[in-house]
Formats: C-alpha cells, sequence, structure tokens
C-alpha cells in the first residue's frame, strides 16, 4: 500500500499536478524546451530524445510530438531561444556610454563569450550543425540575423567614424563573428583550458585586441560615405 502522508509522495504529487497544470495552461512547448536545456547540460546534444524530453516533463511522446515534429524541430527551439538571449546580452553591451568603436567591440566580444560560457548547454545546440538546412525554421533564422546585427551595426559604426578599416562591413562582422566563436568552441571542447569564465574572459579580450587593433584604418586612407559604396557595389 501506499502511504499518501509519506513527504516524499506529497512532493511526487505536487511536480505531477504542476506539470499538468503548466501543460493546460498551454506551457507545454516552453516546458519541453526547458527540459531539453537541462537534458543537454547532462548529456549532451547527441543523446536527447523528444521521448526522453516528454518524460522529463511529465506528459506523453504523442503530446510532445504534438508541439515538435522531431527532435530536429526542438533543437531549433532551443537554439532560438539561445540566440534571442545572445542577441539581449550583445544589445545590451551595445548600450554603453563608451563611444571609442574598438573599446565598445571588446565589450560586445567579451559579452559574447560570458553567454557561452553561462549558457552552455544553449551553445553548443547554437554552435552545432545547422538546423535549418530545409528551411522549416524562419524563425530561427531571423533570432540568427538578430543577434548577427548587433556585430555588423559596432562595425558601420566604428567605419562611420573613421576607426575601422574600408571594406565589406559585413565581412569584418562575420571576422569578428568567428573570432569569439572559434575561441569559445576551444575552450568548451576542453583545447583551451581555463580555470573560471571570468578568466575565460579575459583571455579572450588579451587575444581579441591584436585583432581589434588589425581592423584599425591606415593613418593616410580616406573614407568615401557609405550611400557611394553601395551605389558601386
Amino acid at each position: 500500500m501506499i502511504d499518501a502522508t509519506n513527504p516524499r509522495v506529497l512532493v511526487s504529487n505536487a511536480m505531477k499536478k504542476a506539470k499538468k497544470s503548466a501543460y493546460h495552461h498551454g506551457d507545454l512547448a516552453r516546458a519541453l524546451v526547458t527540459a531539453a536545456v537541462d537534458l543537454i547540460a547532462k548529456e549532451g546534444p547527441d543523446a536527447l530524445t523528444l521521448r526522453e524530453v516528454a518524460a522529463a516533463v511529465g506528459v506523453t511522446h504523442a503530446a510532445a510530438y504534438r508541439h515538435f515534429a522531431d527532435k530536429e524541430a526542438l533543437l531549433a527551439a532551443v537554439a532560438e531561444e539561445g540566440y534571442r538571449g545572445l542577441a539581449k546580452s550583445l544589445g545590451k553591451a551595445a548600450l554603453s556610454a563608451e563611444t571609442e568603436p574598438r573599446k565598445r567591440l571588446r565589450r560586445l566580444g567579451a559579452a559574447y563569450v560570458e553567454f557561452a560560457m553561462d549558457r552552455t548547454a544553449h551553445y553548443r545546440v547554437m554552435a552545432g550543425p545547422r538546423l535549418n538546412e530545409d528551411g522549416r525554421f524562419p524563425s530561427l533564422e531571423r533570432a540568427i540575423a538578430d543577434a548577427f546585427a548587433s556585430v555588423l551595426h559596432e562595425i558601420e559604426r566604428g567605419q562611420d567614424a573613421g576607426v575601422f578599416r574600408e571594406g565589406a562591413a559585413r565581412d569584418l562582422a562575420i571576422a569578428v563573428w568567428i573570432a569569439a566563436h572559434g575561441y569559445v568552441d576551444l575552450v568548451l571542447r576542453r583545447r583551451l583550458k581555463v580555470k573560471s569564465a571570468k578568466v575565460a574572459v579575459d583571455y579572450f579580450l588579451t587575444l581579441f585586441d591584436p585583432f581589434v587593433d588589425g581592423l584599425a584604418r591606415a593613418p593616410s586612407a580616406t573614407r568615401a560615405p557609405r550611400r557611394e559604396e553601395k551605389r558601386r557595389s
């Protein structure tokens, strides 16, 4: 016989009621994403299954499939949530009162690494195999574009101020993105060992400084207005 007064039973029943309540209030999709992130943090994205995520939330896998057609769709939702968070972090860094373009770009680079170190489960999915090869997840692409836009804007701002070199701003922004992404990838794979998230950020900035200096415009260079560049391109 089950003792209904047993604290463990009461807690278990309360958890089940909470899960059912979340489901009935239409929060199942978010609950599944949250559970997926937790499981990814423990097991990695490759080991994740939709059935396991459904079990963690306390619903049938059939109920989970009503929100996500397959594992790829669930991972796309995780990645989208991650990119939205990254865009928010980069946007917050861009609100700094600092006006010097190189220092502003350093702030964005630091924000990128801080985000990746703080939300590694999200980041592993974001930086994993591309999930939208078949175009099923346009909202994911928009989230990626929103995050990248902050970096692109800082490059354009630095060019307009005559600090960053001429050239396609998008190409320079991609180079910045690759620098931050490559560094984080090495850290998360333990190819580059750091003692803490703070050390990871500090060391990134040490490596990033020469890169940022390399973006500087040559002293004798003159810059045409941006609209003229667009007209010629």
